[in-house]
């Protein structure tokens, strides 16, 4: 059957028995197949785990988000964000998944920051994101991270496999961050303090209203730790004020009048805002 690794924490996304790695494909004990791509990714999302063709960021918002993260803006929230992450974890780590990774900018960060740490250098990183255009872009930044095209809703992850699970703005099922955990695991929540971004909402709309301070309470989980992260960036370009506004759900809803009034910009101060919540499995 040729080389196969058994170092895989993939489940199959049909039957939710364990995948091996052989050669240009995972594999279960059923036979189902999933190819590796030549950018070194899989796909294991379901055509009935799709709510359209083509789930998640297209390629001209992930692309636009490559080149906003690329210019250093979220650094500091990130070197914040490892030093969080490196302090709440035990030394034996050894699967950690950026569950919603986008392009692959925060955990390429991360790995980065751990394999420093010669007690961390063995660590397996995972990132999973709904969107193929995400996954693309990804596998271009780290092709050593295992990336794959996934629900986080549907995690076609093996029970009780990971030490770590960071969710950076993304949508997800606690249910399914509470299986796929190990029991002394570690879950790492990043979603928008009160004043994030509120500058360009009070550019956007007439009555703008900042985040709501929402619940920190986690069925299935304790908190350990809440951190606020908060500080103004001045975007220089409008080409940035653009990209920035694609990260965001405000894309979505953006009108022609708005469209205008951030077209007029040539640049702009911010607040980036973020909460990280850190909990354990009860």
């Amino acid at each position: 059957m040729g080389n196969k690794d058994l170092n895989c924490i993939y489940q199959c996304p049909v039957c939710g028995l364990p995948l091996a790695r052989v050669e240009r494909q995972y594999l279960c004990e059923k036979n189902h197949s999933y190819d590796i791509s030549e950018k070194n990714h899989v796909n294991l999302l379901l055509a009935n785990q799709k709510k359209t063709k083509d789930p998640g960021d297209n390629k001209e918002m992930m692309d636009n988000r490559r080149d906003f993260l690329n210019k250093g803006y979220y650094h500091r929230f990130s070197e914040e964000l490892n030093d969080t992450i490196d302090c709440n974890l035990k030394t034996n780590v050894e699967y950690i998944l950026d569950a919603g990774c986008g392009e692959g900018y925060f955990i390429s960060l991360l790995k980065n920051k751990l394999s420093s740490n010669i007690h961390r250098a063995n660590i397996n990183y995972y990132g999973i994101d709904i969107s193929k255009s995400a996954i693309k872009n990804a596998t271009k930044r780290d092709k050593s991270i295992n990336f794959a095209v996934g629900s986080n809703f549907n995690l076609p992850i093996l029970d009780n496999s990971l030490d770590c699970i960071i969710r950076n703005f993304a949508p997800g099922e606690v249910k399914e961050f509470n299986r796929v955990l190990k029991s002394e695991g570690k879950l790492f929540i990043i979603t928008p303090g009160v004043e994030h971004l509120f500058e360009l909402k009070e550019r956007l709309y007439e009555k703008p209203r900042k985040h709501e301070i929402k619940d920190d309470a986690l069925g299935g989980f304790k908190l350990i730790e809440h951190r606020q992260i908060k500080y103004n960036i001045d975007l220089m370009d409008n080409a940035d004020i653009q990209n920035l506004i694609t990260m965001t759900p405000y894309y979505w809803s953006i009108t022609n009048e708005m469209k205008s009034r951030i077209n007029a910009l040539e640049s702009f101060n911010v607040t980036l805002h973020f909460n990280i919540h850190v909990y354990g499995k009860l």
